[in-house]
């Protein structure tokens, strides 16, 4: 198969995949689904150069797997190493108004903090304080609450959704 027929085959589950990763906002904030798109189709022809037949393997489910791969690989390692260590809330890409928001920094904001999250279940009250008053990390509230990390993200994502419809 030549580059130009793999590239025109494959181009349908390269934007499947890209499109995958464009529902996540701190990605989709830094990069267009064509540049994503870009990253898959030189998985593509890494994949073809790279494809051996005698490893047991249709070359069309070696390709899928080098796009898959290929872009959990590049989106991991060229984000923006703040994006993924800063203490604020960083799981979606906030601008600077929200995270003024979310981070008390007066007693003034404080008050406003608290009445922000007046509404919500007492254990959403205590994570987000926990996250943005505390400035705890996500592992830190997973083992506070005899949770894992992911627990303490999906649960922090949950209660800012609640907060954040009317």
């Amino acid at each position: 198969m030549t580059q130009t027929d793999a590239l025109r085959l494959f181009d349908p589950a390269v934007y499947k995949y890209a499109h995958q990763w464009m529902r996540y906002p701190s990605v989709a904030a830094e990069y267009e689904l064509e540049d994503l798109a870009q990253i898959g189709r030189i998985y593509v022809l890494k994949a073809l150069k790279d494809y051996n037949e005698d490893a047991g393997m249709k070359l069309s489910t070696y390709i899928i797997q080098r796009i898959r791969w290929g872009l959990n690989t590049s989106l991991r390692s060229i984000m923006p190493k703040a994006k993924r260590e800063t203490k604020h809330f960083s799981i979606d890409a906030m601008n600077e108004e929200q995270c003024d928001r979310w981070h008390p920094s007066t007693e003034d904001d404080s008050d406003s903090f608290v009445d922000l999250i007046s509404n919500l279940q007492p254990h959403e009250q205590r994570i987000l304080n926990m996250r943005f008053v505390s400035r705890l990390t996500l592992q830190e509230i997973g083992e506070h609450e005899g949770m894992s990390y992911e627990w303490a993200r999906l649960a922090i994502l949950k209660a800012l959704q609640k907060v954040e419809t009317p």
